[in-house]
């Protein structure tokens, strides 16, 4: 179990008992000042989806990822972000985030960007001067490039899952026991 796990039951942030120690998480927690602890647990689960490696929302990068998860966790893609709770996606971050995990977030960033520039290629775009803007041997060549950027990108994903997988095994650098392997 990690610091927030995804129950699929509710489909809401469960947490585990030690985040409480943690400041930023306390203050979440304090802050909510009813019973059921709703608002809480709402934030928690903000956090969960926009920082945790298994989030259903990590396909995307943050800046489609964010709106989407303000909808559907806290209702509207304008809803108003607690000091707190940015303080607190930092803080997991911090917990989780290896360097080969920001480099794969930074580099799916980057892939979206290449596609919203396919995207905006308009054949008929010249220049001052009359030429075309996008030459189409320019852009044959880069898509080209895009299938051996995908499969590298998909093999560091894959070392980054295995790396995920093993460390949430193995908890207080304990052994793997013979019935985990």
């Amino acid at each position: 179990m990690g610091l927030l796990d995804l129950d699929p039951t509710t489909g809401e942030a469960k947490l585990n008992p030690d985040i409480l120690a943690i400041p930023a998480f306390e203050e979440i927690w304090k802050a909510d000042k009813t019973k059921v602890k709703a608002k809480a647990m709402k934030e928690i689960t903000y956090i969960y989806m926009m920082a945790d490696f298994n989030s259903p929302y990590a396909v995307f990068p943050v800046v489609k990822r964010e709106p989407e998860v303000r909808k559907d966790v806290l209702g509207s893609k304008d809803a108003k972000l607690e000091k707190r709770v940015v303080e607190g996606i930092k803080k997991y971050k911090s917990f989780q985030e290896t360097p080969s995990m920001y480099l794969l977030e930074k580099t799916k960033t980057a892939i979206y960007k290449m596609a919203d520039y396919f995207e905006t290629v308009d054949f008929n775009q010249f220049d001052d001067t009359g030429r075309p803007v996008y030459s189409a041997k320019d852009v044959a060549a880069n898509l080209e490039k895009i299938g051996k950027i995908i499969e590298s990108y998909d093999k560091v994903e894959e070392k980054v899952k295995k790396e995920v997988k093993s460390e949430s095994r193995i908890r207080g650098g304990g052994t793997e026991g013979q019935y985990e392997r």
